[in-house]
C-alpha cells in the first residue's frame, strides 16, 4: 500500500475514533427514544387526557435524561414522540424542574435561558385536546427578558411552538430576539446533532449553532 494512502487511512481512523469518543457523552433523542418510551409505559397515561407529572415523575424524567445522555429539549422530543400519536398531553411544573437543580445540571445557562426555567410556571406539550393549545406551550410568572448570546430574548408570559416533530421545535411564538437595531421573532430550534441545537431567527442570514448540553449529575463534595 502506498505510504501516503496508508498514512491518510490511519489519520482518518484516529479522527473517527476521537469523534466517537468525544460524542459518547451525548447520544441524542433518536438513541434515547426507546428508553424514554419504556419509562412512559409505566405511567397511567389515558388517551384523550392531560397527564400532570408529579414531583416524583419529574425527578425520574430528569434522572432518565442524565442516564440516556440527552438534554432537556431532547427529553421533551422523546416524550412527544410517544404521547402525541396516543392522543395524550403532558404537563410538567417549573418548580419541580427547578428543585432538580440541587442534584443535576440541567444543561447550563443556554438551556435555562431558552426555556426560561427560572420563572417557568409549567410547560405542557403533546396532543391538542382543547382549543387554543399548541404542540408545546410554556407559561411564565410574567413576561420577561433574558440574554441568550445572539441577543436579548423577550418572552411573553406564554410562549412555545405550534408544531413539534422529531428533532425539530417549529413555528415558535411568543419570543422576540433583539440585538442593536435588529428585532425579529425566533422561528424554530433544530436538534441537528446529539447535544447540539440550531436557533433560527427570522431574517437572520444563518442559524446560530450551539452546544445544548446534556443533563448531568452534580458532584456533591
Amino acid at each position: 500500500m502506498n505510504k501516503t494512502i496508508k498514512l491518510s487511512l490511519i489519520i482518518l481512523l484516529i479522527t473517527f475514533t476521537f469523534n466517537l469518543s468525544a460524542n459518547s457523552w451525548r447520544l441524542g433523542a433518536d438513541h434515547a427514544e426507546p428508553g424514554v418510551a419504556m419509562f412512559l409505559t409505566g405511567l397511567e397515561l389515558i388517551p384523550g387526557t392531560m397527564y400532570v407529572c408529579t414531583e416524583t415523575d419529574t425527578a425520574n424524567l430528569i434522572a432518565l435524561a442524565e442516564m440516556e445522555k440527552i438534554n432537556v429539549f431532547e427529553l421533551i422530543d422523546c416524550i412527544y414522540r410517544y404521547i402525541n400519536p396516543r392522543n395524550i398531553r403532558f404537563t410538567i411544573f417549573g418548580k419541580h424542574i427547578r428543585e432538580m437543580q440541587s442534584n443535576f445540571d440541567l444543561g447550563g445557562d443556554r438551556i435555562l435561558a431558552i426555556l426560561a426555567i427560572d420563572t417557568l410556571r409549567y410547560i405542557e406539550f403533546g396532543s391538542i385536546l382543547e382549543d387554543g393549545q399548541k404542540a408545546m406551550d410554556a407559561y411564565l410568572e410574567s413576561a420577561k427578558e433574558t440574554y441568550i448570546e445572539i441577543g436579548m430574548a423577550y418572552y411573553e408570559s406564554e410562549f412555545g411552538f405550534l408544531s413539534l416533530s422529531p428533532l425539530l421545535f417549529n413555528e415558535a411564538y411568543g419570543i422576540i430576539i433583539k440585538k442593536a437595531f435588529f428585532k425579529a421573532p425566533l422561528i424554530k430550534v433544530e436538534l441537528f446533532s446529539p447535544g447540539k441545537g440550531a436557533i433560527y431567527v427570522k431574517n437572520m442570514f444563518r442559524p446560530k449553532r450551539w452546544n445544548l448540553d446534556v443533563v448531568t449529575k452534580k458532584t456533591i463534595p
